[in-house]
């Protein structure tokens, strides 16, 4: 992915040369996410290339969001020669470990020569093995160049290959004191990473535990959990035990729920990553949860009613979620449903943080689609340009569900899209700024005028004209038919649907009553 600039010629060139698929950006921040995109798609680094100056620091806050999500990355920094340095020489920065601590490995080998070639094969698989590693993220390179920076092109006989590492898992008497641990009434919470989705949900079974499956999981458990759990027969419900696979889902009210439930907790992650923000968690267990989980619960015959009643729960209040959200269109949870239930098999979804993957993951039920999402940092920054980058991956159908906040944000990665050959289909709920404050403190505690100025931060801008500027296909749907005809359509595109922020936090506490109702006599 590269940010066109003149210092990084010697790079770009080289990449084309080598045979490199160049995607051109006009701005470092829509390159970044582009790469963490085909990373997080394909477990695969993709390069981030940029000239030297503040078009570094554009990539910073993809380079934090690979960095916590654990996405393979390798950014490429060019650079001024060191002559250049502190001489007020234009377009210099000190670039040396610019992003701190959020890269796994940062280098800088000095002004490339001639004389240094045989080291540059070693450099690249020295930087693939770091961002592979068993804690996969970004590596920073920053190569110094002096002029000139055209030449003439040389092979270079390049004999190295990357590390090869192993996957973590466990001894015999460690697997066996784990399942000492999980006996008693329990839940499995499956997020990103928890393993293959099949395993999940076969220990599920062997322990007779509900699973609540976060989207990104792929894992076909107790879909609606999260409104469940507002409701009396989930609050009735306290697990002795909490197994968490992987990443958190987006819940806040699932990690509350946890933390006062006093339960045992056991994470797994591949990752060597604690993620226990409420520090609560009696066991990290760093391993491949593919080399666990079929090794626990082995033999078991427990009884599964528990189990089989949040199944009937979660099947009760997808039937009223439905039945609702069938009358509301426009609304963002009718929107998350419905794409939910329209991609299929094979399909990606690429969703927004805010409310567009909290709609998703409460009221979206189950999807068979894959589902992914910037959680590291939760930003909103990017995410266009991060679906871009995973269908740049694999050429897949990319749909992509972003507020209209975050559709302003990142409406510098709308460029060029509609000349890439990529079927990206983008869907912006449009309310007009922040709707998520709406159901924050601030709110009811400030005074309407300050909280719109402040929070609900309405801007005006009109996504189609937007859209259509930069040559894309832009339609708004106004009905589900409008609106499924829309995204049933090949892209690239933008379909916009307009909603009111007090009308859908409304619909949310409506649809949380209806749902309690619904379970109360499960």
């Amino acid at each position: 992915m590269l940010a066109p600039g003149s210092r990084s010629t010697p790079m770009a060139l080289a990449l084309l040369e080598a045979g490199f698929r160049l995607e051109v950006f006009l701005d470092e921040r829509s390159a970044g996410f582009a790469a963490l995109g085909s990373g997080l798609a394909s477990g695969r680094p993709a390069v981030a290339l940029c000239t030297s100056g503040t078009a570094a620091t554009h990539f910073h806050a993809a380079v934090v969001e690979a960095g916590l999500s654990g996405v393979p990355l390798i950014v490429v920094t060019a650079d001024r020669p060191p002559e250049s340095r502190d001489v007020g020489a234009p377009q210099t920065i000190d670039q040396t470990r610019l992003f701190g601590t959020a890269v796994r490995w940062f280098h800088d080998p000095g002004v490339a020569e001639w004389s240094a070639r045989d080291s540059w094969g070693s450099l690249a698989a020295h930087a693939l093995s770091m961002a592979n590693g068993l804690d996969p993220g970004p590596v920073h390179l920053n190569l110094p160049f002096r002029e000139p920076l055209l030449g003439v092109a040389s092979d270079v006989t390049d004999r190295h290959t990357a590390s090869v590492f192993g996957r973590p898992t466990v001894d015999g008497d460690a697997v066996r004191e784990l399942d000492r641990a999980l006996v008693g009434s329990g839940v499995v919470i499956a997020g990103r990473d928890c393993g293959s989705p099949a395993l999940v949900s076969d220990l599920g079974c062997r322990l007779g535990w509900p699973v609540f499956a976060d989207p990104r999981s792929g894992v076909h458990g107790v879909r609606h959990f999260d409104t469940l759990l507002r409701s009396r027969f989930g609050k009735d419900f306290r697990p002795e035990v909490v197994l968490r696979l992987g990443e958190a889902p987006a819940s806040k009210v699932l990690g509350q729920w946890v933390s006062a439930s006093g339960a045992s907790q056991i994470h797994v992650s591949k990752r060597p990553v604690y993620f226990d923000p409420d520090h609560r968690v009696n066991r990290h267990v760093i391993v491949d949860p593919d080399s666990l989980l079929p090794r626990l619960a082995t033999g078991r015959e427990n009884d599964d009613d528990v189990s089989r009643r949040w199944e009937r729960a979660d099947r009760a209040a997808a039937a009223a979620i439905e039945e609702r959200l069938s009358r509301t269109f426009p609304s963002g949870p009718a929107v998350a449903r419905i794409l939910a239930g329209e991609l299929g098999e094979g399909s990606r979804l690429v969703v927004s943080s805010s409310m567009p993957v909290r709609d998703l993951e409460w009221f979206g039920g189950a999807t068979g689609c894959e589902v992914l999402s910037n959680r590291g940092a939760n930003g909103i920054d990017g995410v266009i340009a991060t679906a871009i980058g995973a269908a740049h991956s694999d050429g897949r159908t990319t749909h992509v569900l972003v507020g209209d906040v975050a559709f302003v944000h990142d409406a510098s990665s709308l460029a060029g899209l509609a000349d890439r050959g990529l079927d990206v289909r983008i869907v912006v709920v449009d309310n007009d700024g922040g709707g998520i404050f709406h159901f924050l403190p601030q709110a009811s505690q400030l005074p309407e005028a300050e909280f719109e100025r402040l929070f609900g931060t309405p801007h005006g801008t009109d996504a189609i004209t937007v859209a259509s500027g930069f040559g894309l296909r832009a339609r708004r749907a106004t009905s589900r038919a409008e609106f499924a005809d829309s995204i049933g359509a090949v892209g690239p595109s933008v379909t916009v649907v307009s909603t009111d922020r007090r009308n859908d936090l409304e619909l949310h506490a409506e649809l949380h009553r209806l749902v309690d109702v619904a379970v109360a006599s499960i």
